[in-house]
């Protein structure tokens, strides 16, 4: 079975090494349960373009290279990985490839087969839809957070696990997405 695997808030921990950043920088005393959506400047105010300039900024900390794996995600890939073909399909920008690869080494040596950037939130060069990469590789089973990029790659041949997070548990999920808590309920459900 190929397994399509988001990056951020599914195997890394973005969202806490972001908000500590911001928090150090901004002054401000943001949590994760704060942000309700994933459209950072809804939580934290300003445009957008504001916004994705902080998050570039970002990229260029040790917050960002130093982040953490998600809690149970090494083991439980590493789990997946003996009778599965395992790819990361990201939305991180191809700016930040390099060190992106670099973090998934060091964090899930020899897992993945490939990562896929979908370029989204860019300063440069174009992006391309979740659904397109997931498609074009014949993706079954896609692990994610977001409810519109698990919207957006279902379909009737493709199960989508969606992890809990705070912006999106007031999705409503057709049948076919499933909420799941934990890296445990991940592979109970694989």
């Amino acid at each position: 079975m190929k397994i399509g695997i988001d990056l951020d808030e599914v195997l890394a921990d973005f969202l806490p090494a972001l908000i500590e950043y911001h928090n150090v920088t901004y002054g401000t005393s943001l949590d994760r349960e704060q942000f309700q959506s994933y459209r950072f400047w809804e939580t934290w105010g300003g445009t957008k373009e504001e916004a994705i300039q902080k998050v570039y900024d970002f990229h260029k900390t040790p917050y960002f290279k130093n982040m953490k794996a998600v809690l149970g995600s090494q083991e439980a890939v590493s789990i997946l990985k003996q009778n599965n073909d395992l790819v990361v399909v990201t939305s991180r920008q191809d700016d930040v490839a390099e060190a992106t690869r670099e973090w998934i080494t060091q964090h899930f040596p020899s897992v993945f087969s490939e990562v896929y950037f979908a370029n989204h939130y860019s300063q440069n060069g174009s992006s391309t839809t979740k659904k397109k990469i997931c498609d074009s590789l014949g993706i079954d089973v896609l692990i994610e957070d977001s409810p519109e990029y698990a919207l957006e790659c279902f379909n009737s041949k493709r199960k989508i696990l969606l992890l809990d997070c705070p912006w999106n548990r007031s999705s409503e999920l057709p049948q076919g997405i499933y909420r799941v808590n934990s890296w445990k309920e991940i592979i109970d459900s694989i």
